[in-house]
C-alpha cells in the first residue's frame, strides 16, 4: 500500500490554504466515512448530521492534520464518539419516556375506574411482547429495581448486553404504547388533567 501523501506538509506555513486543504480533504474521505457510518447506523438523515459535525471538528483543527491518512483515523474516531453520544442521549431520552410512562400509569392505578385497569392492562400486554431476553430484562430492572451490573452477573451476560436489551425493550414499548391510541389519549388525559 503506498503512503499518504502529505497534504501540506512541505508547504511553508505562509502558503497554507486551509479552504482547499479542507476541500482536498473531504473529497478524498467523504465516502470512507458514509460508508463506515452507515455500519453503525441506517438513519441516513443522522449519518448525514454526523458527517457534518465530523468535518466541522476537522476544519478546526486543519492547521495540525498532516496526511490524508491520518485524516480518515481522525474522522472515524470523532464519528465514533458523536455517535456514542447519540446513542447515549437516545437512551437516555427513552429511559426518561418510560419513567414518565410508568408515573402517568401509576397516576392512572390510584384513580378509581376501569381506564385505569384497561391502561394497566395494555402495558402488561406491551411488556409480554417483549422478545424473551429484552422482556427479563426490563423487568429485572424496572420491577426488581436490580442495577445492570446486578443483571448482568444474574443473567451471566455482559453489562453491555443489558443496555442492548434495556434500549431494545425500551423502545419498543415507546413504540407499541404509541400505537395503543387509547392509551396514549388515556395517559394524555391524565397529565392534563394533572396539571389543573
Amino acid at each position: 500500500m503506498p503512503e499518504p501523501q502529505p497534504i501540506f506538509a512541505d508547504m511553508p506555513s505562509t502558503a497554507f490554504n486551509k479552504e482547499q486543504e479542507f476541500t482536498e480533504l473531504y473529497l478524498s474521505t467523504q465516502d470512507r466515512l458514509y460508508q463506515y457510518l452507515c455500519y453503525y447506523t441506517r438513519d441516513k438523515h443522522l449519518v448525514q448530521d454526523l458527517m457534518q459535525q465530523c468535518y466541522l471538528k476537522i476544519w478546526e483543527r486543519m492547521p495540525v492534520i498532516r496526511d490524508s491518512g491520518n485524516a480518515l483515523s481522525l474522522l472515524k474516531t470523532i464519528a465514533r464518539n458523536l455517535l456514542t453520544d447519540v446513542i447515549r442521549r437516545r437512551m437516555k431520552e427513552d429511559t426518561q419516556w418510560l419513567e414518565a410512562m410508568k408515573e402517568q400509569v401509576d397516576t392512572l392505578v390510584e384513580a378509581p375506574g376501569v381506564s385505569a385497569r384497561a391502561s394497566l392492562q395494555a402495558l402488561d400486554i406491551a411488556i409480554d411482547r417483549l422478545p424473551d431476553n429484552c422482556r427479563e430484562v426490563y423487568l429485572l430492572h424496572r420491577e426488581e429495581g436490580l442495577s445492570y451490573r446486578e443483571i448482568s452477573f444474574r443473567l451471566s451476560i455482559s453489562v453491555s448486553m443489558v443496555e442492548k436489551h434495556m434500549s431494545k425493550a425500551i423502545r419498543l414499548l415507546k413504540q407499541d404504547l404509541l400505537t395503543d391510541y387509547a392509551l396514549l389519549l388515556l395517559l394524555a388525559a391524565a397529565a392534563t388533567a394533572g396539571s389543573h
